[in-house]
């Protein structure tokens, strides 16, 4: 199972995925093959068919390459897709996908990577136009991360976890994800299925305060539960640090007012992070200490 294939095997594959990869030229408005820019080794072996040549035979590998991954992409980033348009959006993809072809076996995971490529190619006319747009993008990603972890038991903490608590670092969840919002981007990312899908649609207005969300997986699908402005600190501290370390890093950052309810509030955050499931573990004592990372 293991043996090298035939080298003509692999030189065909060589040739014909240069071919599937070529651009599809967008300078008409439209996405067109361009059979005149395929490989010659695979134009010359192409074999006329009844009702095409072999350049157009391959020009329908070619484009649906392309639009197989296309739609791949505005799938795994839906709310991305439609605030930038999907003209546009296919054009950051289709520069992406040339940078990094996909190369396993699940396409769904041809996505991966892709916000930080965003983060150096999108050059909106105002700045606040491109943070909002990468906040949405980061969001999907969250979101497409999420849908795709197992499911994983729960953590429930026993008697004895709860006497070493504080010298201990709690394992996050592997479906968890933090996402920040400063316009209602997770609200309109679910109306997305209505009329008008396929029109380009504007940012939302900015929010008055930023709002902080868990997205958690369930049987019934993403599940985002909205946290408290410490709270999401607290939660972020806790993937890093022990729980007496990120309680501590949580009260410097506090006001004096702040640090008077923060046990309150932090018994409080740590008790619904438990009920809804944000960790999958705990490491006790000086095991956690070793595995801390500090930053």
């Amino acid at each position: 199972m293991n043996r090298a294939g035939p080298g003509w095997l692999a030189e065909f594959q060589a040739h014909f995925g240069d071919v599937v990869r070529t651009p599809l030229d967008r300078s008409s408005g439209t996405l067109r093959a361009t059979p005149d820019r395929y490989d010659a080794v695979m134009t010359r072996d192409a074999r006329d068919g009844p009702r095409a040549p072999g350049a157009a035979r391959l020009a329908v590998y070619n484009r649906q390459y392309w639009f197989r991954l296309f739609e791949v992409l505005q799938a795994a980033f839906p709310l991305t897709a439609r605030l930038l348009g999907y003209w546009t959006f296919n054009g950051h993809a289709g520069r992406f996908l040339l940078q990094v072809p996909p190369r396993g076996w699940d396409i769904e995971a041809a996505g991966l990577g892709f916000v930080p490529f965003l983060e150096e190619e999108l050059r909106p006319e105002d700045e606040s136009t491109r943070v909002a747009l990468l906040e949405a993008a980061r969001i999907d990603a969250a979101w497409r991360d999420v849908s795709r972890a197992p499911l994983r038991p729960r953590y429930r903490p026993s008697d004895a976890d709860a006497t070493h608590l504080l010298e201990s670092r709690l394992i996050p969840s592997e479906d968890l994800q933090l996402v920040e919002e400063h316009s209602a981007l997770l609200e309109l990312r679910r109306t997305l299925n209505g009329a008008g899908a396929h029109d380009r649609i504007a940012l939302p207005p900015p929010l008055a305060q930023p709002r902080r969300w868990a997205l958690l997986a369930t049987e019934g699908g993403v599940r985002q539960l909205p946290l408290e402005e410490r709270e999401a600190e607290l939660v972020e501290l806790l993937r890093s640090l022990t729980v007496r370390e990120a309680l501590a890093r949580l009260e410097k950052a506090c006001g004096a007012k702040e640090r008077e309810s923060l046990p309150a509030h932090a018994r409080r955050w740590l008790a619904r992070g438990v009920q809804h499931g944000y960790w999958s573990g705990i490491v006790r004592g000086e095991r956690a200490q070793s595995q801390t990372t500090h930053v």
